[in-house]
């Protein structure tokens, strides 16, 4: 395993210098390829038993790298490597279209994101981690900066970038705390003596591991660098940030949270509830209100990490509460939704890269028609669609559906704070389910199966293989585990039973099905190829009864559509804005949306040449939170300017006013 490790990292590098610096884009695909499946190949040995722990000694001991895989590193590696390995052949055909600078920086810096994304996980040790870390962040800004030249990019870039260094200096912090406390920098000696240490250090260390980790995987309030960065990056590096590596920050968190930090007090499963309440609430909310494609899955990121962010608070409440069932239910729940969201938000990020591709562009208004000139990419985001939104029998629903079920116990069982929690984080996730179907109509609707509203829209054609097959693939396992849920809910069973050290699993498999068992008495069944069967039975049940209905009424005539006596065309179909403005009339208290009209009039004041509307939102958290935090850093940053006068001698007096005052702290 060992080797296919070394074998996995070697040909990412070799994918980096074959398709960055010679610009060979076949020779990098491959190669890239090649280390996805050497690195999945020893995390599949590694869930199944056989673990790794390797040290290299390439630096003084404080600073020597250390891998290991216990089962749950194992999974998230396996994770990036089979997104990856897709992501790999898709970005093969799309950055034919790019400039050559440009394709050689993707092709360099894509195979570099996707070791240090592999790596992270395998990281025992601080300096292993941070090395990864750095690198993980490095390669996705670079990524991100494509086209520079743009101005949008720059800022986007800029914001991506000090958030995630903010969030890389709360962790510093809590690594450092660890380290000083426990005397070493391995994980395995800090998750042994973190129980010794005080409660408010493991506390101080949660909060900060939460903010660090929490700016990683944008959740809610620390979003803001998503939905600005996902839109500008090329379409497979988008689909590689919100379904790889996101998740790559959660495991941080699962990693700190249970293994190392271990039990803690209730409010740190009350505040990981709360947190992923507000993010799939407030990021579904603001989906429904985009209109650029790739900026809409970007927000419907935040969400659904809001709902792998509920079930690990589920876990954490239970941990808490004593209920090692339950959070073996939740975890399981909260791992489940993660391969869920790399596999069908991967592949909508796949399909909007591809109708971008196609020269239909990102905006929704602009699209119409594309099922139709585009059937497999069509097709496959029909299917990631109805995944996300959460319709059985896909995958999504299986995973939502085991959400529930840990809510609904944790209402049952956990006492009045939680069961209070628990009702209330159930009717969030049942809006933010019921939000989430009503804005992939919208995308579904306006895109593929609208009449084309622009002349790029009508000249829109199917992408190459590369391209639509990799869709493809990933909306095909999207399927298979929501029809066949126990080939994921065994290993995820076990893989909770080690994080969590109970000995028992929350979720057990039974052929095609998921049964869900708990001591008290309840259990819950989901069979989904039974309930795909009753609704195939009645559904020919219907056309058959249909037919016999047409048959027996005789012929009928067939006319044009009604149109208010008017011709129907383009402008006769629901656009986007208007599907969204219900929405947000009724939440105007949350978008708080401001509309702007100007009325040109012509010689009469009665009869008006033009009418235009401007109308927009800022999100709350912008308007509130980050516009008054930067104008209070550029009044600083201004009245610090002050002090650079440029005189030589003003500088040796701060020294020495500093020298001095430093001198006097230490005595």
């Amino acid at each position: 395993m060992s080797a296919l490790l070394l074998a996995g990292f070697t040909a990412y590098a070799l994918a980096a210098l074959a398709g960055g610096w010679r610009s060979n884009r076949r020779w990098g695909v491959a190669l890239a390829v090649a280390g996805a499946l050497a690195l999945g190949a020893a995390s599949m040995a590694a869930l199944g038993g056989a673990p790794l722990a390797v040290r290299l000694h390439l630096g003084p001991p404080p600073f020597a790298l250390r891998i290991a895989m216990p089962p749950l590193s194992a999974l998230f590696v396996l994770l990036v490597s089979a997104v990856g390995a897709l992501a790999s052949v898709y970005g093969g055909g799309y950055v034919t279209h790019l400039p050559s600078p440009k394709r050689r920086s993707v092709l360099f810096f894509a195979p570099l994101f996707l070791a240090a994304m592999s790596l992270v996980p395998l990281a025992a040790n601080l300096a292993t981690f941070l090395l990864a870390w750095e690198g993980m962040s490095l390669a996705s800004y670079a990524l991100v900066m494509t086209d520079a030249e743009r101005p949008e990019v720059v800022r986007s870039g800029y914001i991506y970038l000090v958030m995630t260094h903010a969030g890389a200096v709360c962790l510093l912090a809590a690594f450092l705390l660890l380290a000083g406390a426990t005397g070493s920098m391995d994980f395995a000696v800090w998750a042994a003596r973190a129980p010794e240490l005080a409660a408010g250090l493991r506390s101080l260390v949660f909060v900060l591991m939460l903010l660090g980790f929490g700016s990683k995987a944008a959740l809610v309030p620390m979003h803001v660098w998503l939905p600005r960065a996902h839109p500008v990056a090329p379409s497979h590096v988008s689909g590689l940030m919100s379904g790889v590596m996101l998740k790559v920050a959660l495991y941080g968190f699962v990693l700190f949270a249970f293994t190392v930090l271990g039990p803690g007090p209730l409010w740190w499963g009350l505040a990981m509830l709360g947190l992923g309440v507000l993010s799939a609430v407030l990021g579904v909310l603001y989906a429904l209100m985009e209109h650029d494609l790739k900026r809409l899955l970007a927000y419907h990121s935040v969400e659904n990490v809001g709902i792998i962010a509920i079930g690990l608070g589920v876990a954490l409440c239970a941990v808490h509460a004593r209920l090692p069932l339950l959070a073996a239910l939740a975890l399981v729940a909260a791992l489940y939704h993660t391969i869920n969201h790399a596999l069908f938000k991967t592949a909508l990020f796949f399909d909007a890269g591809a109708i971008q591709h196609a020269g239909a562009g990102r905006q929704l208004d602009d699209m119409g028609g594309l099922l139709a000139r585009m059937p497999w990419t069509g097709t496959s985001m029909l299917v990631a669609a109805a995944a996300i939104a959460g319709l059985p029998p896909f995958n999504g629903f299986v995973s939502e559906w085991l959400t529930y079920q840990s809510l609904l116990r944790l209402a049952v069982r956990g006492g009045h704070p939680l069961a209070l929690a628990g009702f209330a984080s159930v009717l969030a996730l049942a809006l933010t389910g019921g939000l989430a179907a009503a804005c992939f109509l919208k995308v579904t609707g306006v895109a593929l199966l609208a009449r084309p509203r622009t002349e790029r829209a009508r000249g829109a054609h199917e992408v190459p293989p590369s391209m639509w097959g990799t869709a493809s693939a990933l909306a095909v396992l999207c399927l298979v585990f929501g029809l066949l849920p126990g080939l994921l809910a065994a290993p995820l069973a076990s893989v909770a039973s080690d994080v969590l050290h109970a000995g028992v699993a929350g979720a057990m498999h039974a052929g095609s099905a998921v049964l869900l068992a708990l001591p008290w008495g309840h259990s819950a069944h989901l069979a989904p190829l039974a309930l795909v069967a009753v609704v195939a039975v009645a559904s020919a049940a219907l056309v058959l009864a249909s037919a016999a209905s047409s048959r027996s009424r005789g012929p009928s005539a067939v006319a044009a559509p009604w149109a208010c006596g008017g011709e129907l065309g383009v402008g006769s179909q629901y656009s986007a804005t208007a599907y969204a403005k219900p929405f947000r009339q009724v939440f105007s208290l949350v978008y708080q949306p401001q509309r702007a009209v100007h009325v040109e009039s012509s010689v009469h004041p009665f009869f008006r040449r033009r009418v235009t509307y401007d109308g927009h939102i800022t999100p709350v958290f912008d308007r509130y939170l980050y516009a008054p935090a930067l104008r209070i850093v550029l009044a600083l940053a201004r009245a610090g300017r002050r002090l650079q006068s440029g005189s030589l001698r003003l500088y040796l007096g701060y020294i020495l006013v500093a020298l001095v005052l430093l001198l006097a702290f230490v005595r």
